[in-house]
């Protein structure tokens, strides 16, 4: 929340208008007046400012704003003051630690001697309590009046009660003892007050002994200023962002200061404000300013440059502003322009590119001057490929008798599967930086652990064998290449190998998709045995089977499960929309059904290619119905019997051409794979 009057900002631009027009103004370009509050011959602003908008956290901020919108001109008051011919290096000293560097970049000091502390002058305090601040003291108010003036805190130490005259910047000592001003209670007195007990993590502004402030939050009880003060060290400095925000919720202290050092303060107004505020210190408590500011660190934020063609305007605001107009509102927001470019102000780097200058233009030219549209039209998005074939996978699996699941991204990464992928062990796992659960700290690499996962809860229910499908991305950081990064996969839980390489084939087949190849795998995460890669080609759709055993004792899962996992992405290229039909065939089939004993070694896939490279194109289909182990057979031997379907469609087959058809297979199956026809 930011505060001011209206009076505050007629200070800086004169505009005659009421203060409800301004509120209105200020609401309109962006900033704004959530409560308007008489005080006295004034009226009392507080504003809601966005957290890109530090620059409106301070009056002078917001009368730019006003200026910009009614193009009357901002006077931001003008800085002058003598000084005394001594140094003031020569009255005290600061230095930043090494440490503390990082969480201040830049500290400055100026002295001032023979101050008279006393009551504020009324304008002053006219200024402070419109805004509902309580005066302290001349000193105090100056700082604080300047803080809101300028957007840019300050603090006032007495430099007769810092012990060795000097300020060190550094981080505290463990379990240091710090007196703040205010109570963290706030509503107790000595010997009651409750001190702040600092970290080796609290940035304090110490003198040679003990730390003073807690830097950018709050000042100390034993160095401030009171009505026996005359001799001033002014603090102006920028601290890390950061780093205030993570110590003032640490130690439950909070300030005005701190809700501006949070969201970031403009490095380059450090000295400035410094200087306003000793210039007010002179004019109303005497004194005089030693000659010199006191620079610690240095400030480096400067501003950059951004290309603008003015022709951005029309196709963003859909309205033209003239160039003398857009000149005047980048010129009076602070902006100056350079070689064609523009440069945007330290005290707004939230202006980064072109865009966000039209959007400055838009809302300061007026957004209520861009005219409605009579007519919008709307069109229906298509949806996209890869929709439609999820939309497809989807509708088959859940016709399959599948249901869909639905699991947490996030993953415990020292789960027997979690390295495992499609394309091979992930080498490195991704983990989340402030994880919402501490035991699921890492981005999941496949859906088999979430399967996994879902069997179990299933299984705690009394649904021992669930079948479940999950489309959804998984992350596998391997060292280099395309199978890198982000990843769409599809996964099934069934009741084992057989029924979710069933599911896949008829997946496939409703895809459009045929030419799937099977082949066995080592096992890895899966059971001896029963584990394979499913192609097209030389493009690996996925790989499935049945989990070993002490992967499924991990997940504390019972009996037998398989799992399939595919990509996407190929489904998606492969996948063919147009529907191929043919009549029904006029002349019957004729179905011979074998039975092979070969080696175990020996895949389905490679007696089914054998098979059918072996007749002609009479052979219509190879279905596996039967695989048999025994000592019927012979140890390292099966059987597999399945059925050959032969059709013409010209004409019915003759019994003898089918038997040479069936006599090839067999003669091929014997030659090529030492097939045995079983009696």
């Amino acid at each position: 929340m930011m505060k001011t009057t209206a009076n505050w900002l007629a200070d800086y631009v004169q505009t005659g208008l009421p203060a409800e027009k301004v509120a209105e103004i200020l609401t309109l370009s962006g900033t704004e007046v959530e409560h308007q509050e008489p005080v006295g011959n004034d009226v009392c602003f507080t504003l809601e400012v966005t957290s890109n908008r530090t620059d409106c956290l301070s009056v002078l901020g917001l009368a730019r704003e006003v200026a910009a919108v009614t193009a009357k001109p901002l006077k931001a008051p003008a800085t002058s003051y003598k000084t005394a011919k001594e140094k003031a290096s020569n009255a005290t000293s600061v230095v930043i630690e090494e440490g503390a560097k990082a969480a201040c970049p830049y500290y400055t000091a100026q002295v001032i001697r023979g101050v008279r502390v006393g009551p504020s002058p009324q304008w002053l305090v006219n200024r402070l309590e419109g805004i509902g601040l309580k005066s302290i003291n001349n000193v105090v108010d100056i700082t604080n009046f300047v803080l809101f003036e300028t957007g840019q805190p300050l603090h006032a130490f007495d430099l007769g009660k810092l012990a060795g005259r000097r300020i060190v910047v550094r981080m505290a000592k463990k379990d240091e003892r710090f007196d703040p001003l205010i109570d963290k209670k706030r509503d107790k007195t000595e010997p009651e007050r409750e001190f702040v007990k600092c970290d080796t993590q609290t940035l304090v502004i110490a003198d040679s002994e003990k730390p003073q402030a807690i830097g950018g939050i709050m000042g100390g009880l034993n160095s401030g200023v009171t009505n026996a003060t005359t001799e001033i060290l002014l603090e102006s400095a920028y601290f890390e962002p950061r780093g205030i925000k993570a110590t003032s919720r640490r130690h439950e202290l909070s300030s005005d200061s701190s809700f501006r050092f949070e969201r970031g303060v403009d490095p380059m107004g450090v000295v400035a404000a410094s200087k306003r505020a000793a210039q007010l210190i002179v004019e109303c408590c005497g004194g005089e300013v030693l000659d010199g500011v006191i620079e610690a660190g240095s400030s480096s934020r400067k501003g950059h440059e951004i290309a603008f063609d003015h022709a951005l305007i029309p196709r963003v605001l859909g309205i033209d502003v003239s160039r003398d107009d857009v000149a005047r509102i980048l010129r009076t927001l602070g902006l100056n322009e350079q070689g064609g470019k523009w440069i945007a102000p330290s005290f707004r780097p939230d202006l980064a590119q072109a865009i966000d200058l039209v959007e400055e233009i838009g809302r300061v030219h007026g957004l209520d001057k861009v005219p409605e549209s009579l007519r919008m039209t709307v069109a229906m998005a298509r949806p996209s490929r890869r929709q439609l074939v999820r939309k497809a996978v989807r509708q088959t699996l859940m016709s399959l008798g599948f249901s869909e699941a639905l699991s947490d991204t996030f993953v415990n990464p020292k789960t027997p599967v979690a390295s495992f992928s499609i394309n091979g062990e992930a080498q490195t796992s991704i983990a989340a930086r402030n994880p919402v659960n501490l035991e699921l700290p890492a981005l999941r690499r496949n859906l088999v652990g979430s399967m996994l996962l879902a069997l179990q809860t299933n299984q705690r229910q009394f649904i021992n064998r669930p079948r479940l499908f999950e489309i959804a991305n998984v992350f596998t950081p391997l060292p280099s290449g395309a199978a890198s990064g982000e990843h769409e996969v599809i996964s099934l839980l069934g009741r084992d190998f057989a029924d979710v390489k069933g599911s896949v084939d008829g997946l496939l087949a409703a895809l459009g998709i045929d030419g799937a190849f099977y082949k066995r795998e080592a096992a890895g995460i899966f059971a001896s045995g029963h584990a394979a890669t499913v192609s097209i080609g030389a493009v690996l759709l996925g790989v499935l089977g049945e989990p070993a055993a002490g992967v499924l004792a991990e997940f504390k899962c019972e009996g037998t499960c398989g799992i399939a996992e595919l990509h996407l992405a190929p489904l998606v290229q492969l996948w063919r929309d147009a529907r191929k039909f043919s009549e029904p065939p006029k002349f019957p089939s004729a179905e011979r059904d074998l039975a092979v004993v070969l080696d175990t070694s020996k895949t389905w896939a490679e007696v089914e290619a054998t098979a059918r490279a072996s007749c002609d194109a009479t052979l219509r289909n190879v279905e596996l119905f039967d695989e048999f182990k025994g000592k019927q057979v012979g140890a390292g031997k099966k059987s597999l019997a399945f059925r050959l379907t032969f059709r013409h469609d010209e004409r019915t087959l003759r019994a003898e051409e089918v038997q040479a058809q069936v006599d090839a297979a067999v003669k091929a199956l014997a030659e090529k794979l030492g097939g045995v026809l079983r009696g």
